[in-house]
């Protein structure tokens, strides 16, 4: 009989709008595409809480890339830095993780 391994999964996902470039119609709304990361990871008692944190949600940024982007990331730094759990699975190796895109609209 083999041991069960437990896990414990981490979702981070963003919604884009994709403008495509010629004639509009007058009702025309942008391609909506959601990119979705999925990290799993071994249970470690270091996230044993991790439900108690809830749904987080760092909101929209519409920084230009350059130093207004930059000051962006460090405060979704601070948010993640600020639970200890994130903050222990930031600095873990997942053990599996998948990446997807797919239309939203």
């Amino acid at each position: 009989m083999g041991l069960e391994r437990r896990s414990t999964g981490l979702c981070f996902g963003r919604l884009f709008a994709v403008n495509e470039a010629g004639e509009r119609e007058p009702h025309w709304q942008p391609e909506y595409w959601k990119l979705e990361l999925q990290l799993v990871f071994a249970e470690d008692p270091a996230w044993a809480d991790l439900d108690r944190i809830g749904f987080q949600c760092t909101g929209f940024d519409y920084n230009e890339i350059g130093e207004p982007r930059i000051a962006s990331l460090a405060e979704i730094r601070r948010v993640i830095e600020s639970y200890p759990q994130l903050a222990a699975m930031r600095r873990a190796q997942p053990i599996r993780s998948d990446l997807a895109l797919d239309r939203a609209d």
